[in-house]
């Protein structure tokens, strides 16, 4: 795996990022062997703070170690430094009133994206082999995507899920983040034990959108999303044009009510457990305005039956329409990651974009937050940059369970000639 020439300097600059919530003693030996493993922090590493970016948190220590943690350390894995996310996991730009907001490597007036900005701002100045965060709507690939490395979120239930300070057990799992594939490969395969899943033999056929089904975008990453698209067929990629409006139909008479309900339930529950306190009692210490007000939202109720229409009925049917795109003759699909690059330092909850005023969270999750309902895989690859060098990610998305497949396929991708390398950290 390819590490950074200088791990101190690279931590040093991981930490003017506000990118480095704790390292531990000789974190960055030089001579330390096996992988060196970022973990975002609201995943467990024992003996070390498990805040999930949030005076919520403020004092607790994790007692053990999460699963994946376990199994990476076993494998010589060394999980050493924990990073910054947008608070509580509860956001896709990297702010943070607590930490301070997760600055972008490539331009100090952008943040990194949310919410694993952290580990993505750390891998792209050369900090870690790889990262254990967590993806609820995106947080694995949207930062990822806006720092220039690769971000990937497994099928849902396919890794361990123990020890997260989690948000939406229907949508939440580990991910990882790396700034080559074969780390992500080694991470994967150390998670997953025995797993290979299903085959897609001679798979070149993706899904691609057409420009007028991409919502609002930077010019800059619709520009690029054509490139890519002729670089494939150049390549011998069979590219269809598919339909994802049922899709984006299915998330939003869903999506929103599983998260909020599901987000109330898994806090009410883990405050008390790890603070002993109330929820309630401690609800004036969220520092970050988008979090605190999205947690008002989640605690409003929902009305009868309203979340049991979403799981029982939303839910499956926004499964069944995927199913539906890649029935159609389909291996994978593709769309860019973010609609936008980086959003700049102090990004709230709206922003104004193409004359119109559009919420943060739904703008920036356009692509990534369906495919998490569905619990699919999916990855993020940079893809070069926009015209003032802010670095744009493409994504790739598979059948559930088809994990190994979609690594494959992006493999080939990341080798077309043409496809661009990964911008240089400023």
């Amino acid at each position: 795996m390819a590490r950074g020439s200088d791990p101190m300097q690279a931590l040093t600059r991981a930490r003017a990022l506000n990118a480095i919530a704790f390292a531990a003693e000789h974190a960055v030996d030089p001579e330390g062997e096996g992988p060196l493993v970022l973990v975002k922090d609201n995943i467990a590493v024992r003996g070390m703070p498990w805040t999930a970016g949030s005076p919520l948190f403020v004092d607790v220590v994790a007692p053990r170690d999460a699963a994946a943690v376990t199994l990476i350390a076993a494998a010589g894995g060394r999980p050493a430094i924990r990073t910054t996310l947008h608070e509580l996991a509860f956001g896709v730009t990297g702010a943070n009133g607590w930490t301070g907001p997760i600055l972008n490597p490539f331009s100090a007036d952008h943040m990194a994206g949310g919410s694993s900005g952290g580990s993505a701002a750390a891998l792209a100045v050369g900090l870690g082999d790889v990262s254990l965060v967590t993806d609820t709507g995106g947080s694995a690939r949207i930062p990822a995507a806006h720092c220039g490395i690769l971000g990937f979120r497994p099928s849902t239930g396919r890794y361990p899920a123990d020890g997260l300070i989690g948000l939406s057990p229907s949508r939440d799992t580990i991910g990882l983040m790396a700034r080559d594939l074969d780390a992500i490969r080694w991470a994967d395969a150390v998670l997953t034990p025995g797993q290979g899943g299903p085959a897609l033999p001679n798979a070149r056929r993706i899904g691609v959108v057409a420009q007028d089904m991409l919502g609002p975008i930077a010019p800059d990453v619709a520009t690029a999303y054509l490139r890519l698209c002729d670089l494939l067929r150049d390549a011998g990629w069979e590219l269809r044009t598919v339909d994802l409006s049922a899709i984006f139909a299915c998330d939003e008479a869903c999506g929103f009510a599983i998260a909020m309900h599901e987000t109330h339930q898994s806090l009410l529950s883990a405050v008390p457990a790890l603070t002993g306190h109330a929820y309630g009692d401690r609800l004036d210490a969220v520092a970050t305005p988008d979090v605190a007000h999205m947690l008002a939202l989640a605690a409003q109720p929902l009305g009868d039956g309203v979340y049991a229409e979403a799981i029982g009925r939303g839910w499956p049917a926004l499964r069944a329409a995927y199913a539906g795109v890649f029935g159609s003759g389909v291996d994978f699909l593709l769309t860019p990651t973010s609609p936008m690059t980086a959003p700049p330092v102090g990004t709230d909850a709206t922003m104004e974009f193409g004359g119109e005023t559009l919420a943060v969270f739904p703008a920036y999750t356009r692509f990534t937050r369906p495919d998490s309902m569905a619990g699919l895989p999916s990855i993020s690859m940079p893809f070069g940059a926009d015209g003032t060098g802010l670095p744009i990610g493409m994504m790739l998305a598979a059948p559930r369970f088809a994990d190994r497949a979609l690594l494959d396929a992006a493999g080939a991708l990341l080798a077309i000639e043409g496809f661009p390398a990964a911008p240089a950290a400023l």
